[in-house]
C-alpha cells in the first residue's frame, strides 16, 4: 500500500486538488501530499478494507464484501460502507 497523505486522515477537508485544511491543526491550510502529523487518523477507504482485493497499479481493485462483486477505486471513502473491515 502507498504512504498515506491528508487526504487519507479524517481531519482533513480538501479546498482543491493540492490543498486542504487540516482540522487537528488549529484548521491550517496543508498541501496534501506533504508528511502527514501525529494527530494523523486514518479515514476508512476501500483501500483499507479486507473485501478490497485483486487491485490493479492504478489502485483499482474489486470489492468482494457483498452477493455481487463489483469493481471499485481504492481511493474511494467507505466511511458509511456495512462491510468495512480495516486491514
Amino acid at each position: 500500500m502507498a504512504k498515506n497523505n491528508h487526504a487519507d486522515c479524517r481531519n482533513f477537508t480538501p479546498i482543491d486538488v493540492a490543498k486542504g485544511i487540516c482540522h487537528a491543526n488549529n484548521d491550517s491550510i496543508i498541501l496534501i501530499d506533504s508528511e502527514t502529523c501525529p494527530m494523523f487518523d486514518p479515514i476508512a477507504k476501500c483501500k483499507c478494507c479486507k473485501c478490497f482485493v485483486e487491485a490493479d497499479e492504478n489502485n483499482i481493485g474489486i470489492c468482494d464484501g457483498f452477493k455481487k462483486k463489483d469493481w471499485t477505486y481504492g481511493d474511494l471513502k467507505a466511511v458509511y460502507c456495512e462491510q468495512f473491515t480495516r486491514k
